[in-house]
Parts: C-alpha cells; structure tokens; sequence
C-alpha cells in the first residue's frame, strides 16, 4: 500500500484557509486504496477542522512530529519539560512577546494580545488558563514574533530542545529535544517508502529521505525535490504521481 504524507499549512491549504474540498475529495479517493498522512506543526486540535470530515479516519501528525492521531485517540504526545517551560515564559512575558501554549488537546495564550490568537480561536473551543494547561503539560510552544528572536534561541537551545520556524509567517516554535516529522513519520511506517508533500523548513527532513517528494514553492527554497508545484496544481498532480505508481507496479517505470 502506498504511504502519501501532507503537510497542511502553505502545502494543501492557502493563508490559513481550510483544504479546498477538490483536494480533499482527491487525496479522500486515494485514501481508499492508500494510506494517508497529514503532518503538520498545528497541534492535531486544530489539524481536524482545515479538513474534510471524510479525512477524520486518516492519520494525523501535530506539533511538528510531537503527537499522533489515529482512530479517534491521541495515541503519542511528547511533553517539554515543566522547567524550562517556566523560564522560557518568564522570558516570553518580560519582553512583551505573544505566544501560544499547546497541549494534547486544550491550549492557553499570553497576556499580550496577537491577532493569531482568535484565528486559533475561530478553529477550537478549547482554550483554558495558563495554569490549567501548565498542570497538564504541554506538547509545543508557539512564538508569535520574531522580536528578539536570537537572545530567545541563545538562552534556551541547550535545553534539548527542538526548533522549528515557519517561513512564511515568521512564527517559530519549541518542541521536545528530536521532534520531527519524519521521524514520527518513521516510527509508524518503519522502513515503507512514501510520497511527500510540504513547503517549509519543518518539512525537509521528511522530503529528503521521501521516495517521492513534491514541494510547494520554488527550487531556490528547497533542492532536490521530485516536482515543485503550486498548492492549486496539487489535485492534477496527484493523478499524474497516482497514475505512475500503479505503472510503476506493473511493471513499467517511463514517464507518463
């Protein structure tokens, strides 16, 4: 069975929108014959909704690799540490800059105020105190502003943490020490191959080791993929990769 792996934002779905329903109904006719993965560096929470509920059965990758959804339940999640997590928001709230807290399922945000924040809330019903989420433990923290950026990195690397920036936005967040996709990847399909969709510096690892990798952008941004696509070509090339695997089992490898 063929592995296809997406990720969400700035890959299948534009400006923060939800997946336009003609690529989701595409990759819900692969489902039918292959397995299909969302990863993405969204928390599974607000994975779901950019969806169709068609897709909900799929396996979902949140928080950069850091939890994994499957059939209906949450059956991994990466905690940071309760320390660190201390020092790093002391620093977030003495420089005034906006965050977001994330946990396996409810999340919590700053004091100072972002316009992300009711975007998140737009998608989920789920935000709790920061006290609340803190008892819970958290899978990732999200960094709404690149404002002193290099004095945040430099205090707070060592702390066997991994890093992540969104190239788009700016944004970057923490996650546990090893977070990633394709490492997660890795954990649930062994040694498969997979086809790999992304666009984002979180999504090169996965790309570099796919049997197959389609990144959304150009080449000077990312060397070496498969094909480089805009996210409205995706459906028709879903068909042409769709079309030469099945050749590719029967035993003919030209180019279609």
């Amino acid at each position: 069975m063929t592995t296809y792996v997406f990720d969400i934002d700035g890959t299948i779905s534009k400006n923060g929108l939800k997946v336009h329903p003609v690529i989701c109904n595409r990759i819900s006719e692969l489902a039918e014959k292959s397995k299909v993965i969302f990863a993405s560096a969204r928390p599974v929470r607000d994975m779901l909704p950019m969806v169709s509920e068609a897709l909900h059965s799929s396996i979902f990758i949140g928080c950069n690799g850091g939890m994994v959804w499957k059939s209906g339940k949450i059956i991994l999640s990466h905690n940071l540490k309760s320390d660190f997590i201390c020092r790093l928001l002391f620093t977030l709230n003495d420089l005034s800059i906006p965050y977001v807290l994330d946990g396996e399922w409810n999340y919590s945000v700053s004091i100072k105020p972002h316009p992300f924040h009711n975007y998140i809330r737009s998608l989920s019903d789920k935000e709790v105190p920061e006290k609340d989420i803190l008892n819970e433990g958290i899978t990732k923290v999200l960094i709404l502003s690149g404002d002193h950026k290099q004095l945040i990195l430099n205090r707070f690397l060592s702390d066997n943490v991994s890093v992540h920036t969104h190239r788009n936005d700016g944004f970057y967040d923490f996650t546990p020490e090893g977070n990633n996709k394709y490492k997660t990847i890795k954990e649930l399909i062994g040694e498969e191959d997979f086809i790999a969709f992304g666009n984002d510096q979180n999504d090169f690892t996965m790309l570099q080791h796919a049997e197959v990798s389609v990144f959304v952008g150009d080449s000077s941004d990312f060397e070496g993929a498969t094909y480089y696509t805009s996210t409205d070509y995706i459906p028709t090339l879903l068909n042409h990769i769709d079309k030469k695997n099945i050749s590719k089992k029967e035993g003919s490898y030209g180019l279609l």
